[in-house]
């Protein structure tokens, strides 16, 4: 009886209880929902937004984890998307724009390009 209560009156052993491992059963290992998302670094400045920047695809996923009472416990996380997925998205976005007619060409009717001059094969002449 001496030990616990000299556990139970010393603070720093309260501390170490958080740090333990979560100690449930995963019911259903993580799963990606099929949302996705943007995330990348803006300083709050509205003209920030016009500019060029880095972005990162994020994918959600979520998994049912047991606890040890026995009740189900749903977790979502974002993390970022691999290749695989990102690949799979700008795929479907094409087919998207050409479905849509919304592509635009490089080359657009009201820009010529000036005609190819004529070279002369031998500087001689």
């Amino acid at each position: 009886m001496t030990h616990v209560l000299s556990y139970m009156t010393n603070p720093e052993t309260w501390k170490g209880w958080k740090k333990l491992p979560y100690q449930g059963v995963v019911k259903r290992d993580w799963v990606a929902t099929g949302r996705i998302d943007f995330a990348t670094r803006l300083n709050g400045n509205a003209g920030d937004a016009e500019q060029p920047s880095e972005f990162k695809l994020l994918v959600e996923e979520r998994r049912v984890v047991e606890s040890i009472a026995g009740n189900e416990n749903l977790e979502i996380q974002w993390r970022p998307a691999t290749l695989k997925e990102a690949k799979a998205v700008v795929t479907q976005y094409h087919k998207y724009l050409s479905e849509n007619s919304l592509i635009k060409t490089v080359f657009d009717e009201a820009i010529s390009l000036p005609p190819p001059r004529e070279t002369q094969d031998s500087p001689s002449n």
